[in-house]
């Protein structure tokens, strides 16, 4: 079957720097990178079910 598939991606400038955020959904599961002037910072895997309402 075909899985769910899901990008947002939010760019903001702090101080100059180019910072992107992006929300990948797949198959249940949320990924998020935070990307710093095209270097990648952070890459948060999170459980199974996605947290909604979460800060």
């Amino acid at each position: 079957g075909i899985g769910f598939h899901s990008i947002s991606t939010s760019t903001k400038y702090i101080n100059g720097t180019r910072i992107t955020t992006k929300r990948i959904l797949e198959n249940g599961q949320e990924r998020v990178e935070i990307d710093e002037d095209g270097e990648l910072k952070v890459a948060d895997v999170h459980g199974k079910k996605p947290i909604l309402g979460d800060p």
